[in-house]
């Protein structure tokens, strides 16, 4: 009993002194820049800007494989990193973008593959390009017309 006694003592002074520490990080040390309370200079940011950011495929038969390569350059002033490419549909599929860091000035591409097989109808497939820019998301467009075999003149209208 008593070696509980002087155990439970000694975790209780232990645990007073220790809820005393003033070492306390300062907030004026903290800077997130992604919250709405920092002022930042977008000009140190990296800037994306794509040759265009819509393809339209036209009309195609279903089951038909479209390729397009988006062409980009770093027009900012800092060095451009592309975290993720990632589609909102597994029909799209993007490959072969950088995976290094872009220089300002510099460029590159990124290859999407759109596949219509069971597709018809409208289309308008998107890709998110997730870059280290503000805002962080630039969104691709793949669209078009995808016609199924039972296609006939009145679809057309």
């Amino acid at each position: 009993m008593r070696v509980l006694y002087i155990t439970f003592v000694c975790v209780s002074i232990f645990g007073i002194t220790s809820c005393m520490n003033d070492d306390k990080i300062s907030t004026n040390l903290i800077n997130i820049p992604g919250t709405a309370s920092t002022t930042t200079n977008d000009a140190s940011y990296p800037t994306i800007e794509f040759d265009t950011l819509e393809f339209d495929f036209g009309v195609i038969a279903a089951g038909k494989r479209i390729s397009k390569v988006f062409t980009f350059t770093n027009t900012g002033s800092a060095p451009l990193i592309i975290s993720n490419v990632h589609p909102q549909c597994g029909c799209t599929v993007p490959s072969d973008w950088p995976k290094g860091v872009i220089e300002p000035g510099d460029g590159g591409k990124i290859k999407v593959d759109f596949d219509s097989t069971d597709r018809t109808g409208v289309q308008a497939k998107k890709i998110d390009v997730v870059t280290n820019t503000r805002p962080s998301i630039t969104q691709l467009i793949l669209k078009g017309n995808v016609i199924g075999p039972d296609f006939g003149k009145e679809d057309l209208k």
